[in-house]
């Protein structure tokens, strides 16, 4: 059985679950969730830690933005990017 069917299944059986059990199994889940979210990821050119969590809420905001039509174009960052060479040679 591969992971997607394991997620089915595990679906399926949930809702068979006691209120007990599920209370137990969803305290387990969420505390591990928890765990993955606090990983530090990397650390900023100043040092501080990048949180797994962080740096996920950030990309999904700049992909929503990106959707939203919001951010630059190819050509304006190539205009920005040759303004910032020539500014450094």
């Amino acid at each position: 059985m591969d992971t997607t069917e394991k997620r089915n299944h595990a679906r399926e059986l949930i809702g068979k679950l006691d209120d007990e059990f599920f209370t137990a199994i969803y305290t387990l889940m969420e505390s591990h969730v928890r765990q993955v979210e606090d990983r530090v990821l990397g650390y900023t050119a100043g040092g501080d830690p990048v949180k797994v969590g962080e740096f996920l809420a950030q990309a999904d905001e700049q992909v929503q933005r990106a959707k939203a039509g919001e951010g630059l174009s190819v050509d304006e960052l190539r205009k920005r990017s040759d303004a910032w060479l020539e500014r450094t040679r």
